[in-house]
């Protein structure tokens, strides 16, 4: 196996020396895919009337691929990443890649870039892997583009939070995603929204913002690039209904064990806002980027509110046996690691 590289101080950013990795592209012409390949990082040539320049036709993922303790290099559920894109590409009228050739192509780059994966003993360090697509076709008229681009580039990167483990979230008035709208997807579009949100929450002194839903400016949906829980003061785990938010990887496996190993009663609906501030005992985000953080208080209407009652003690426990799975330090029994060789 390639002996990793030594990494001090990685953060979630772009590698400094992104040029040494490699990455993957793949074109949409005359009705098909070519077959793809690798190839060293570089800048990309665009038409100033691309489609994703002017109209944003565009979607992504997020992966992580990890050194476990047993020597391996494994994923963690890649076939759900790849079964998103495939949705995605659907919801944004883009040719679709194959969950097949999806895999082929991180495969790929996960062992084309073996050297970039971290070593780490707590899951805080990966080789971070972005899959994209975008409407290269130069247009003026508004439609989906006939010409795209399947590219896949690769960072080691450190935690998605600057303070790690434990942020504060300030409710935006806002919003991300509509009811039937992109919310669903991975589209590119979906995020300049939440950047000033965020900028006016770290303004305010707080790590990130937390959304609300469109209709009533009442439910929380989602907070930022992050799904959201809450564990009641009943004991009940609480999330977000989906519909207009994306449905997360880590999110659904989270309701999984916490059912099936954390004996939790889990429940997926709306979550008013005043409700959780008052009645929350823990709350927590979780993501690829993310995977669990603890949530210390959360600021709305003017008042802020302290969310940790329980000194993160669910939050604690979901991360452990979630990077326990990951990093094959724990027995796997829904088979959601894979080994990449």
């Amino acid at each position: 196996m390639t002996t990793p590289r030594k990494f001090d101080n990685l953060k979630f950013s772009l590698y400094e020396n992104a040029h040494e990795t490699k990455m993957y592209e793949s074109y949409y012409r005359n009705g098909a895919w070519d077959a793809g390949k690798i190839s060293n990082f570089h800048n990309l040539e665009l038409s100033p009337a691309a489609n994703i320049l002017n109209y944003g036709q565009g979607i992504f993922e997020g992966m992580k691929a990890y050194r476990s303790v047993k020597g391996n290099i494994v994923m963690f559920r890649p076939m759900e990443n790849a079964r998103r894109f495939v949705r995605s590409c659907q919801r944004m009228a883009i040719p679709t890649v194959s969950v097949e050739k999806y895999m082929d192509a991180v495969k790929q780059m996960v062992l084309g870039n073996a050297e970039f994966i971290p070593e780490t003993e707590d899951g805080s360090h990966s080789l971070y892997l972005r899959p994209v697509i975008i409407g290269t076709e130069a247009q003026l008229g508004v439609k989906a583009a006939s010409e795209y681009l399947f590219y896949i580039y690769a960072s080691p990167v450190g935690p998605y939070f600057d303070k790690v483990g434990i942020i504060s979230l300030w409710v935006t008035d806002i919003h991300r995603a509509a009811a039937h709208g992109t919310g669903d997807a991975k589209a590119a579009a979906n995020y300049p929204g939440t950047m000033k949100p965020r900028q006016d929450a770290m303004d305010h002194g707080y790590n990130g913002a937390l959304f609300l839903d469109t209709v009533h400016n009442r439910y929380i949906e989602e907070a930022g690039a992050a799904n959201f829980f809450a564990l009641m003061d009943n004991g009940t785990l609480r999330t977000p209904q989906l519909g207009s938010i994306l449905p997360g990887i880590t999110r659904d496996a989270i309701i999984r064990f916490s059912r099936e190993r954390l004996g939790l009663k889990v429940e997926e609906g709306l979550l008013d806002v005043e409700d959780i501030c008052n009645n929350a005992r823990e709350c927590f985000v979780c993501g690829t980027g993310a995977i669990v953080t603890s949530v210390s208080k959360i600021s709305w209407e003017g008042k802020e509110y302290n969310v940790n009652k329980n000194d993160y003690q669910l939050a604690h426990k979901v991360y452990n046996q979630l990077i326990g799975i990951q990093l094959q330090k724990e027995e796997d029994p829904y088979e959601w690691v894979m080994e990449i060789r």
